[in-house]
């Protein structure tokens, strides 16, 4: 604990005297103490857009934020400069400290002259609106940090904020343009404002447009830009996230929802951050278990294992439930959630921590990537998804598999308990590069071949297009690997997995690949091993899998008896077609197709329609394609929130 903490609001007290006379919002606001335990707090919120907590739980996010605090402010002050978006992490630290003890260094820090305030930005005063990244930290530096900052600073910031958004600063002619120059600034871009549009950098624009404009009055860009964010909220509810369950980018889409929902004034708009921060933060439960994240997922950039990427390491913020008690990774973006006064519905709670009877399947639609930016309300599902989650483990999967050569799709994964780690990952490929058995991350040369994979709750079968295919598994040292003639046995801690090659060599211990994996100072996968084989088909090749534990197997030995009795038939393999039977009756078949929505998914004897796969269809979280309704039903917990054709958010 930052003894600090103790002489905070008197610090503040005497550095900001004449601010705090007038002040609304001051620091002795932002964090009252009991005893040498802080407690941090957000600005008001209307009680009807709370979503309740007990006390415990409240209590248990407070121990996470102050973790988080001490670790973020442990080393010292952050270094950084201002140039572009460079203040996508610095500025973040730099709340931490000013929340957390150190704040005359870092209020001043913060208020430093932007790098290129007379190069981009002095029609805006000299302060930095322009990229998206430094746009979502400067709108929370404003409206929670703005009365703890110089009044001539503050005012400076308002002013440029209402030249910004006089008009839409979106392809507004800028003076610093040239035609034909590269790059990503207004020099090379010709805008007021970040044209990017990837769905987190389109949130972190659009919601800080609209909460600038709003606070200077400049009315026509408030009110373009609020029905933007009610058509992107419309959007959400019907085709969900573009950018969907990203391991790299799922937090940095929730933080700019957080400044929406904290300091937007109009009540619509301030129901609709609540109603997306609620489909975010149900979307991330759903995969989110123990600290880990699983799959499948779009754009994870690679950040494969527990508090690897923003999207494991932002909703431990909400959720906890890990056996530390704390990460050990951060994305500066922690500030937000711990100085927002949203949580999550209680239900959703209870999805990310698994409060439910198990097991249970889910099916999940996936839209077209630009489709909810785009406000496409009538896109189809371009990927079908199957998760099952058991007592121990989650194994999810896509019907496209992971994506060949220049795509940014991991098509399978799975999580199992661990003592330790909460959850560890489980990851395999038709690949022979473990650094990258998840997305391709846009690069060639990395998957062998267009791949498919069929699911049935604990049975998955996993084909590429490439006969002679390499395949990897990327999995922790800690589990056992077990040979019992073809077939591979996986033992983990509560799981079991049986791995049946298809027209492939025999899987073994790499130990070329695992000393790859070891040696590379930047590999996310210490402590990891790497199991290969090698195609031997004629057009098709790949595994069938199984998985068992106490609940379905009663015990290690009962499994490999069990898995060792299933049928499998390969007579078809170079047609792409194979069979799989448990020996609980389960069949399941696969009939390759070159569209993903239109392979054959055989579950005992019945063809899965893929192409209306709704957006959530199971017991605990559902929502119809197209409909604008998602709900939650967990243990005694349920909700429903509904965003109906205006863009309008209700709740029960």
């Amino acid at each position: 604990m930052n003894r600090s903490m103790l002489w905070l609001p008197v610090c503040i007290a005497s550095l900001f005297t004449a601010s705090a006379q007038s002040a609304e919002w001051t620091l002795s606001q932002m964090v009252t103490v009991d005893g040498n335990q802080p407690t941090y707090h957000g600005k008001p919120v209307p009680d009807d857009l709370i979503n309740p907590w007990p006390a415990e739980l409240e209590a248990e996010f407070q121990a996470r934020a102050r973790s988080i605090l001490e670790a973020q402010t442990s080393d010292g002050m952050p270094r950084g400069n201002t140039f572009f978006e460079n203040e996508k992490r610095t500025y973040g630290y730099l709340m931490a400290h000013a929340l957390a003890g150190k704040s005359e260094a870092a209020m001043e820090k913060l208020q430093e002259r932007d790098h290129q305030h007379q190069e981009w930005h002095k029609e805006t005063e000299g302060i930095d609106f322009y990229a998206c990244f430094t746009l979502k930290h400067q709108m929370r530096k404003y409206f929670y940090f703005g009365d703890l900052m110089d009044p001539a600073y503050k005012k400076q910031m308002y002013e440029g904020g209402k030249k910004w958004t006089a008009q839409d600063p979106m392809r507004r002619p800028h003076y610093a343009y040239e035609q034909g120059k590269q790059g990503w600034g207004p020099d090379a871009r010709n805008s007021w404002v970040d044209i990017r549009s990837t769905e987190n950098l389109y949130l972190m624009r659009v919601t800080s447009v609209y909460l600038m404009a709003e606070e200077t009055g400049n009315r026509d860009t408030t009110a373009k830009y609020k029905q933007e964010i009610l058509n992107y909220a419309k959007t959400l509810y019907r085709v969900g996230i573009g950018e969907w369950d990203s391991e790299n980018y799922h937090g940095h889409s929730v933080a700019p929802l957080l400044n929406l929902y904290d300091f937007a004034k109009d009540k619509e708009v301030k129901s609709a951050a609540k109603a997306c921060l609620d489909f975010f933060a149900a979307a991330g439960a759903l995969k989110y278990w123990r600290g880990g994240f699983n799959g499948p997922t779009k754009r994870d950039y690679n950040h494969a294992q527990p508090f690897g990427g923003s999207a494991a390491n932002s909703l431990w913020v909400w959720f906890g439930d890990h056996p530390s008690g704390k990460a050990d990774h951060w994305e500066s973006d922690e500030i937000h959630q711990i100085t927002s006064r949203y949580r999550p519905p209680l239900a959703v709670v209870k999805l990310a921590r698994k409060e439910f009877e198990k097991p249970v399947e889910v099916f999940a639609g996936k839209p077209p990537y630009s489709a909810t930016t785009g406000h496409q309300f009538d896109a189809q599902p371009e990927y079908s998804e199957t998760q099952y989650i058991g007592h121990s483990y989650q194994m999810g999967s896509l019907t496209g598999g992971t994506s060949p050569d220049g795509g940014d799709v991991n098509g399978f994964k799975i999580l199992v308990w661990d003592k330790d780690e909460g959850a560890v990952a489980l990851h395999a490929g038709p690949t022979d590069k473990p650094m990258y058995v998840g997305s391709p991350m846009y690069q060639s040369g990395i998957v062998s071949a267009q791949n498919r994979v069929a699911q049935q709750e604990n049975l998955a079968i996993w084909l590429s297009q490439d006969g002679k295919s390499p395949w990897i598994w990327v999995i922790p040292k800690s589990i056992q690997v077990r040979q019992n003639g073809e077939i591979t046995f996986l033992e983990c801690t509560k799981t079991w997995i049986a791995i049946r090659p298809l027209g492939t060599t025999s899987w073994k211990l790499d130990q070329q690949l695992t000393s790859e994996i070891e040696q590379d100072k930047k590999s996310r996968f210490a402590n990891h091993q790497v199991l290969s084989c090698r195609g031997q088909g004629e057009a098709f090749c790949g595994f069938a899998i199984e998985v068992g534990e106490r609940e379905s197997h009663r015990s290690f030995e009962q499994f490999q008896k069990a898995v060792q009795q299933a049928e499998v038939d390969t007579s078809e393999l170079k047609n792409g077609i194979v069979r799989y039977k448990s020996t609980d009756g389960k069949w399941l078949g696969i009939h390759w197709n070159d569209d993903p929505l239109d392979l054959g998914v055989w579950r005992n004897g019945s063809r899965r329609e893929l192409k209306n796969t709704p957006l959530y269809e199971s017991s605990i979280l559902s929502a119809q394609w197209g409909q604008g309704k998602l709900s939650v039903r967990c243990g005694d917990e349920s909700f429903t929130c509904t965003v109906d054709e205006e863009g309008l958010a209700t709740f029960e």
